[in-house]
């Protein structure tokens, strides 16, 4: 029954397309506006000999006056070089800097044919990461994929399926209610991490910009998308349950409101302030921020990320499991 689900999901032209093809388009195209931007980190380095670091990513910068000067500074790494002495600051969570910091190491013991002794020290300042343009517009597109996965599953099959007979069909084989229910969301969350994978390897080979994560940080990761999925397919459910033939209509409208709503394509600044409310009220901007906490940004606390996990996933398995239920009578 897993199977069947799973394979629906790219048999069928439109969730095949809503899913995955796109999501993929959404960040072509997204991704062409914003350009080919490195999603690297940023390096600002001073530096009391003559050196001068031929890249993008690092900026010569003038001796900032104190530590809360360098807080205040937009780089990841900020690198101060002065009396044979390097200090190089953390502003962000973003790891291995050490290729770089040696490479600052050598031009600067080597600038003037000066080769003394050079004493390193390394100071973390705060543990916050900065999304580049590129990077917080492919976590969009993940996000919105993910609306595609839960809020279509929820409908095709609350919806659709239900005027096609297949709970009556069910009916007759003595199939288990939570069997279904988890056959179901099974096929959703295999789908949903098809589909995020994808845009990850895509906005990588691209666009160059990395957001896989560590491989300690998979669980959380596959956490995030069950959440997310779950979430979306409660909304699914619920236009199925109240709107039934019309539910696929509504769920497009609802669709088309969330990405221009929810912030994860265009910054919210932009909506009348009389309807930033509705932003509130949209999924893909909490599917967002949790990605954002995943990736190291203080989009919110570590409590209420993982009571947003819980609360979206019991929510869709509720709200499943009675749409189920409701649909899955036994003959009498």
């Amino acid at each position: 029954m897993f199977y069947s689900f799973l394979v629906m999901n790219f048999r069928s032209k439109f969730l095949l397309v809503m899913n995955l093809i796109l999501p993929i388009i959404f960040m072509l195209m997204f991704g062409a506006v914003f350009g080919k931007q490195s999603g690297a980190y940023k390096i600002a380095y001073y530096s009391d000999r003559d050196i001068n670091i031929e890249s993008v990513n690092w900026v010569k910068i003038d001796k900032p006056s104190d530590v809360e000067s360098i807080r205040t500074l937009k780089f990841d790494i900020v690198i101060l070089a002065e009396k044979g002495k390097i200090d190089v600051y953390y502003l962000s969570s973003i790891a291995q800097p050490d290729r770089d910091v040696l490479l600052f190491r050598t031009k600067y013991s080597s600038a003037q044919n000066q080769s003394s002794v050079i004493e390193i020290k390394e100071h973390n300042l705060k543990l916050e990461r900065q999304l580049s343009d590129l990077e917080y517009i492919m976590i969009g597109v993940i996000a919105v994929s993910l609306l595609s996965v839960g809020l279509n599953a929820g409908v095709s099959i609350f919806s659709k399926y239900v005027r096609y007979g297949l709970f009556k069909r069910f009916m007759v084989t003595n199939v288990k209610p939570m069997h279904l229910l988890f056959s179901s969301v099974g096929a959703q969350l295999i789908t949903g991490i098809i589909s995020s994978f994808i845009i990850l390897v895509l906005s990588r080979l691209v666009f160059g910009v990395n957001l896989f994560v560590k491989i300690y940080d998979i669980p959380l990761y596959i956490a995030v998308v069950f959440a997310s999925v779950m979430i979306n397919l409660s909304i699914g459910v619920l236009l199925s349950l109240f709107f039934k033939k019309a539910a696929e209509s509504i769920s497009s409208l609802i669709y088309t409101i969330f990405i221009f709503f929810s912030g994860v394509y265009f910054p919210i600044s932009i909506i009348p302030k009389s309807l930033r409310i509705v932003s509130y009220l949209t999924p893909p901007r909490y599917v967002h921020m949790m990605f954002q906490k995943l990736y190291g940004v203080n989009s919110m606390d570590d409590v209420l990320f993982f009571i947003l996990i819980v609360s979206f996933s019991f929510l869709g398995l509720l709200l499943g499991s009675y749409a189920i239920r409701k649909f899955l009578k036994p003959i009498a």
